[in-house]
């Protein structure tokens, strides 16, 4: 009776281990960065006429940790623009190494706003 004691604490005790272990893996770089992203381009002021304006940005990381905007593919200049200004040199602390000379590529999604 001793030993089905221990052995069923025995069991207890891993099973908190189990349960307790962080099911959340950390977060990449590339999503660290994309969320930075999205809160620099947020609440743009630019009337939408269609249900949904897309933008392809390509971009790069110096080595002071600023976005260089390489392109804005846009059916509108006034998108490039809003983009390049809320972008262009903007300072963003990142683990991604500026040794890797990669091309960022993202898509901004302008929707109109619901009952406009």
């Amino acid at each position: 009776m001793k030993k089905l004691t221990i052995l069923l604490f025995i069991i207890v005790l891993g099973l908190g281990q189990v349960f307790a272990s962080n099911d959340n893996p950390t977060k990449s770089p590339e999503k660290e960065l994309r969320n930075r992203i999205a809160l620099l381009l947020d609440k743009p002021e630019i009337k939408v006429e269609k249900n949904e304006i897309s933008a392809n940005i390509q971009f790069v990381l110096n080595s002071k940790d600023e976005i260089v905007v390489l392109s804005v593919d846009s059916e509108k200049e006034i998108i490039e623009n809003y983009v390049k200004a809320r972008l262009n040199y903007k300072k963003v602390t990142t683990e991604i190494s500026e040794k890797d000379n990669k091309v960022f590529q993202i898509t901004l999604k302008i929707r109109r706003p619901q009952g406009a």
